[in-house]
């Protein structure tokens, strides 16, 4: 899996932020859900060989992801996915309504 590295400042500042607050985070719970089951099925898929350090860091965010009722994590990812479709439709209504708007002139 590709990495990269974020500045050190982003980093310094994650440290305030736990990730008990983001997900009781009436923005970002239902992210934070999706964002880590996704990124446990990526690490099950990947072929590429990581540490042990890794491995146990997926195994505690996969038990911790255990833990959230199967019908919660459902309505994590119908939230994200309605919230990503909105956003989509309302870029298009902008894009159509931007378009109608202009005049072709040739």
């Amino acid at each position: 899996m590709p990495t990269f590295d974020l500045p050190e400042n982003v980093l310094a500042a994650s440290e305030n932020v736990l990730l008990r607050d983001l997900l009781e985070s009436p923005v970002f719970s239902y992210w934070m859900v999706s964002s880590l089951s996704n990124g446990v099925q990526a690490a099950h898929k990947s072929t590429e060989q990581v540490s042990e350090d890794e491995e146990f860091f997926v195994f505690k965010v996969q038990k911790l992801l255990a833990a959230i009722p199967f019908e919660t994590r459902r309505a994590c990812f119908k939230q994200t996915a309605e919230q990503v479709v909105a956003s989509k439709n309302a870029r298009y209504a902008a894009n159509r309504e931007r378009l109608a708007g202009v005049r072709v002139i040739g």
